[in-house]
């Protein structure tokens, strides 16, 4: 079963693509992300602030890889959260 396509958007970041989608989780923006290719495969979930660039997607992308996450493998999502300084792991 796939994910459902409406509301996402997409982005081509180091020629990989990958699905998002921002969600309001008890007043905490959320980027849901996704690789496009992979089913049922690891999410990652960065906290994001307000006013969102599409260049915190893709450092938090980059952020992901350097902390082992592999969106092609089933497990537990990721979580990461956007702070002044760059990202950090959310715990």
């Amino acid at each position: 079963m796939s994910l459902s396509q409406k509301g996402y958007k997409t982005i081509n970041h180091n020629d990989v693509q990958y699905r998002w989608i921002m969600k309001n989780r008890g007043g905490v923006n959320v980027a849901s992300i996704y690789t496009n290719a992979a089913l049922g495969g690891r999410e990652l979930l960065a906290e994001l602030p307000r006013v969102v660039s599409l260049s915190m997607v893709g450092d938090a992308v980059d952020f992901a890889h350097d902390n082992d996450w592999n969106p092609n493998r089933a497990g537990e999502p990721l979580r990461c959260k956007h702070t002044r300084k760059g990202f950090v792991l959310a715990e």
